[in-house]
């Protein structure tokens, strides 16, 4: 399994990042837990035989998908050799991008021809003439910056509470939100909801969880310490967020190699 980030200096704000995920023959079958992520992603599956399992669902992943936000991990199985490519968005983006309610599809891989057929034929036209990855980025930052996009004072303000949220790595209350953005609670609640795809609190609580998990990852500080760092009271109330988000205890998560995982962590 290799999985490779391509970043561009001149990425579209659109998109947080591309990549490539290779399945080889030496690990089939291959099945990784993958993290909730807080993003929606569009991705390209040039091969059969790759599966999503999201609570006992099973959703089959084939050429152009598209992929909401997940609150919780799902399982991701692949029975063949294979190769993928896409990108995932900043949580504003694909509503800016296709001007849908983005709750619709929380937790859910659809074709993305079943969201929006002109987009998806505009992609279409791009990896059916793949070549490299390089070019493939090319190719998608041009479409992204030629494409018309839903901008308006909601989007602006969630936007806005985006940046507040991740800038202070999820260490912040929906009431210091309300005072900077100045707008009311149930608008706060109804746009994030409609734009992002999740309420705030939930998005709140998923970024400082993976926040953590990625400084543990890359050996920033030990787990007891970033357990205090981002506001768990105490370990108990961090395996209670662990097994929401993961479905499994943080003792049985860590006794894995997880190499899936660990290579989304540490980029």
């Amino acid at each position: 399994m290799q999985l490779t980030y391509f970043k561009n200096e001149n990425t579209n704000p659109l998109v947080e990042e591309y990549y490539e995920l290779l399945i080889k023959k030496s690990i089939i079958p291959f099945q990784s837990r993958i993290i909730p992520s807080g993003n929606t992603a569009i991705t390209y599956i040039f091969t059969p035989g790759q599966k999503a399992i999201v609570k006992n669902k099973e959703m089959p992943l084939n050429k152009l998908t598209l992929s909401g936000i997940f609150y919780q991990s799902y399982t991701f199985i692949s029975t063949e050799v294979g190769s993928s490519f896409g990108c995932t968005f900043h949580p504003t983006a694909l509503h800016k991008l296709l001007n849908i309610d983005v709750n619709k599809i929380k937790n859910k891989h659809i074709p993305l021809q079943d969201i929006s057929i002109p987009f998806s034929e505009k992609l279409d036209v791009i990896f059916q003439n793949y070549q490299t990855p390089q070019k493939a980025v090319s190719d998608l930052e041009k479409l992204l910056n030629e494409s018309p996009l839903t901008i308006n004072q909601n989007t602006i303000l969630i936007d806005k509470a985006i940046d507040l949220i991740q800038d202070s790595e999820g260490l912040i209350n929906i009431d210091k939100i309300l005072l900077e953005t100045k707008i009311s609670q149930k608008t706060l609640e109804t746009q994030f909801k409609k734009i992002v795809g999740i309420t705030p609190g939930k998005y709140i609580r998923s970024f400082r969880f993976i926040k953590l998990l990625k400084k543990y990852e890359n050996n920033e500080i030990d787990i007891k310490d970033l357990i205090y760092m981002y506001n768990y009271y105490d370990s108990s109330h961090f395996n209670k967020d662990f097994k929401l988000f993961m479905n499994e205890s943080p003792t049985s998560f860590f006794k894995k190699d997880n190499v899936l995982i660990k290579k989304i962590l540490k980029n």
